[in-house]
């Protein structure tokens, strides 16, 4: 590996070096990051992606056969683990534990334990994989998510100072290391012969639970302010719904309670889908016929897949409309391609829980606002990001917020109200200071700039006549189209997001993942195994729930349906999925994905069976146990 790459932080779900000829440390991207996503091997419970104590224990099943049962932080393992488990016969193998500043030299493949501190809470676990005269080489995870020099994360200077050995790392103080007695007996799991792990220790994910809450609650209770005035995101949401912390008058105030399970089952849940989503969204831009299926204007294809191999890094943010039916989380959609709501998930969850005064640990949003500002960072932008918006209240809300977390990140914005504020000047496009337009952040759908981009090819071809070429003319105000198909400018979400947020992509994921567990059947045409289980028709395109029936099993007769602006769109047809009824509420769970990742959830909850723009969201309170 060149020096270069070794000084470089590998992504999250990246390997960064090997251990022990076969054990992969996996990058946690940012040591502050928590993905919520539960790891089984081989159906044993590892941890959480990519965290230390999950290399740990899957380093002891895949070198020793063993595991240690679950602690509470890392730290802990030093006076609460007394031994490890082997997992073929349930044998226990005590742990001998020696302080830093022993008398007895650590060997290698003892586990090595640091203290707490403010930049480790937890504290941290590492595997000591070789000692040398001076020195030991550890093998980590969550450390600092560089690339490894060799088999080892990094060298720890080892010093003997009367007759006791230290271990030194200039940063963190170190705890001491435990030793597996009878480690002559442990031989690395072969994972070739999986039916010899004992059943007890291959568990299923837990679903986990939510309980739909209310407060006995009247607007005038809130005496104090609890939003700031002086956030233009926060300003423009009081100025909207009022400063009380119901958006209407109500004898009783909603919100969801939520056991820790059912957030670690969204957040696993989550991730899989969204690299099945990337998956399915590969297949369909390498695919001609498939790309004919999603309606997209031939003229657009070289475009989207040219974004698909350029633009990975321009994803922020996306949203899963997720159901629960009691026992099975289900995929709705994946609104890829839209930020409805992030302000409410992020920044309104917590403010409005504490003004509730709802006793929780946190709430669903907990680290939305802190990864968006890092994900912005990393973009490492110099220039002017322009915020381009429609006229919708509710997307002047979200622009407010996104531009906060922008500034937030050192970048500078400007907020721009479609496209009255840009002018054409030799040939590119600059703003009413006259800057360059280089980088854009959008609300508008990709489907809409398809349109505009139509109309302005019928009327340029109209007004030449004469068969001359189009050229723009400095001064005029640019078309939607010309700002975001436009190869000098940068787009955030870019193009090849039209693909993912496209409901012609249920039926790809259902013929690549058959029966898959988060999945709901859907097809292109109207089969009979969708008359006998009920079915949604649902517009390819389409915002908020609009143009979507509801049928029930073994019946023409819709049992809901909504009117909207895509009548003339092709239609998939997904299975019917009776939603858990809280108290004659149903929720649909929105589900954030930045920048590929989740970090936190909301509910809209409705006494329709279809929820749209204006079904309320409501707070999910984490009780953590």
């Amino acid at each position: 590996m060149t020096q270069e790459k070794l000084k470089t932080t590998a992504p999250f779900n990246h390997v960064q070096g090997i251990a022990s000829t076969n054990v992969p440390c996996y990058s946690n991207g940012d040591d502050e990051f928590f993905s919520v996503e539960q790891h089984y091997f081989h159906g044993v419970f590892m941890g959480f992606k990519w965290q230390c104590v999950e290399f740990a224990r899957r380093w002891l099943l895949m070198r020793k056969r063993c595991i240690f049962k679950n602690v509470r932080h890392a730290s802990h393992i030093f006076n609460e683990i007394t031994d490890i488990e082997r997992v073929t016969d349930g044998k226990l193998f005590p742990l001998k534990s020696y302080p830093n500043g022993s008398t007895h030299k650590p060997d290698a493949d003892s586990i090595l334990i640091f203290s707490k501190s403010n930049e480790q809470p937890f504290g941290h676990i590492a595997i000591i994989c070789e000692v040398l005269p001076d020195r030991v080489r550890i093998a980590e995870q969550n450390f600092d998510s560089k690339y490894w020099p060799g088999n080892y994360a990094r060298e720890l200077m080892m010093v003997k100072e009367n007759e006791q050995y230290f271990l030194k790392d200039p940063e963190h103080e170190i705890t001491g290391w435990m030793e597996i007695e009878d480690n002559h007996q442990l031989e690395p799991l072969d994972e070739s012969i999986m039916d010899s792990i004992l059943e007890h220790y291959q568990q299923p994910r837990p679903v986990g639970n939510l309980e739909r809450c209310f407060i006995a609650y009247e607007n005038d209770e809130v005496k104090e302010q609890w939003l700031d005035k002086n956030c233009p995101a926060e300003n423009y949401f009081m100025d909207w719904f009022g400063e009380g912390i119901a958006r209407a008058n109500a004898e009783q105030l909603s919100y969801y309670k939520i056991e820790q399970d059912f957030l670690l089952n969204v957040g696993t849940t989550s991730n899989q889908l969204h690299r099945m989503f990337m998956a399915a969204t590969e297949r369909v831009i390498n695919d001609d016929d498939l790309m004919t299926r999603f309606c997209i204007p031939k003229v657009f294809w070289s475009h989207i897949r040219r974004s698909w191999a350029n633009d990975q890094d321009l994803q922020i943010s996306g949203r899963f409309d997720l159901a629960f039916d009691g026992k099975t989380l289900k995929a709705f959609e994946y609104n890829a391609d839209s930020a409805s709501a992030l302000f409410e998930c992020s920044i309104l969850q917590p403010k409005w829980a504490k003004a509730a005064k709802i006793e929780c640990v946190f709430t669903g949003g907990f680290q939305m606002h802190r990864v968006l500002v890092k994900n912005w960072e990393n973009l490492n932008l110099t220039k002017i990001v322009h915020i381009l918006i429609g006229t919708d209240r509710d997307e002047m809300l979200t622009a407010l917020y996104m531009q906060k977390a922008m500034n937030e990140a050192g970048i500078q914005t400007k907020l721009c109200v479609e496209n009255k504020d840009f002018f054409w000047k030799n040939g590119s496009i600059i703003d009413n200071d006259g800057q360059p337009v280089t980088f854009v952040w959008k609300l508008w759908m990709w489907e809409t700039i398809f349109t505009d981009y139509k109309h302005a090819q019928k009327e340029r071809t109209q007004e030449n006549t004469n068969g001359s070429t189009w050229t723009p003319t400095d001064g005029e105000h640019p078309r939607l189209s010309d700002i975001l198909l436009n190869d000098q400018i940068q787009v955030v979400e870019p193009l090849w997001k039209v693909i993912m947020s496209n409901k012609a992509l249920l039926p790809v994921l259902w013929s690549m993942y058959p029966n898959h567990p988060n999945l709901l059947r859907s097809e292109w045409t109207l089969s009979d195994d969708l008359k006998r289980s009920g079915y949604a028709k649902k517009p390819i395109v389409g915002r908020c729930g609009q143009n979507v029936t509801l049928f029930k099993a073994d019946s023409e007769s819709a049992i809901d349906q909504t009117q909207g602006s895509f009548t003339d769109r092709d239609c998939i047809y997904q299975e019917f999925l009776h939603l858990k009824n809280f108290d004659g509420y149903y929720c649909i769970i929105g589900s954030w994905i930045i920048h590929g990742l989740f970090t936190g959830f909301c509910i809209r909850e409705d006494q329709k069976l279809i929820t749209d723009a204006e079904s309320p969201v409501a707070a999910c309170c984490i009780v953590w146990k």
